[in-house]
């Protein structure tokens, strides 16, 4: 399995090679052992230089759809990645509680979808509740490239247009935040207005991180 993670990383090891440099600010936030990483969603690339900068093995939530993509998908199987389906968010959390219990990292972007902005959308509180039910920290990653270097390409899959964003050349910018662990009345108190409440203040936390980082690197 882990061969297969190998696998992917060298895939995309070999495009950051020719079209990214990635600068990584506050990489002494990320404490050892399980955590659930939580960033915004700019660009398809954002999630590509992760593995790079996370010690332990990172498990993604990915829409199913794109592990019906012969053999992309197949690689995503392999590497163990998360599948998430529609209408079965739940699936999804019990795969990552999973990977968490066995000393690993969960990847998640709550918006859900792109924004080709650098502007954070209102998210889903999945990241919140998989932390409640772990006890493991939340950590807010901000993302940021230059427009400049971003090109949106358009398709067609599943008979609907789709259109992502990607990035080539220029500095990609890893922002880290201080981890989020959660106290005990955090642990406890799982209505959904709570949940959203976190959820709401984790992601300002995320745009952030992103503000930060277009000050800092937008020149």
């Amino acid at each position: 399995m882990d061969v297969w993670y190998g696998l992917t990383k060298g895939i995309v090891r070999t495009y950051m090679a020719l079209f990214m440099d990635v600068k990584v600010d506050g990489r002494e936030n990320l404490p050892p052992g399980p955590k659930i990483i939580v960033g915004n969603h700019p660009h398809v690339t954002d999630a590509f230089v992760l593995p790079f900068i996370v010690q332990e093995k990172i498990h993604f939530f990915i829409q199913a759809e794109t592990f019906t993509v012969p053999v992309i998908g197949k690689i995503l199987e392999l590497a163990d990645q998360i599948p998430v389906v529609v209408g079965q968010g739940q699936d999804a959390i019990a795969m990552a509680r999973e990977k968490l219990n066995m000393g690993h990292a969960v990847g998640i972007f709550p918006e859900g979808r792109m924004s080709g902005s650098r502007e954070v959308r209102r998210a889903g509180a999945g990241a919140a509740l998989l932390a409640m039910e772990t006890g493991v920290p939340l950590v807010p990653v901000g993302f940021y490239v230059e427009p400049k270097f971003i090109k949106e390409i358009k398709g067609h899959f599943h008979d609907r247009d789709t259109v992502g964003w990607w990035q080539f050349g220029g500095d990609c910018m890893v922002n880290i935040g201080e981890p989020w662990q959660l106290a005990m009345q955090e642990k406890t108190d799982r209505s959904y207005r709570y949940l959203r409440e976190l959820t709401d203040k984790l992601m300002n936390n995320v745009q952030d991180l992103v503000n930060q980082a277009s000050k800092s690197f937008n020149y």
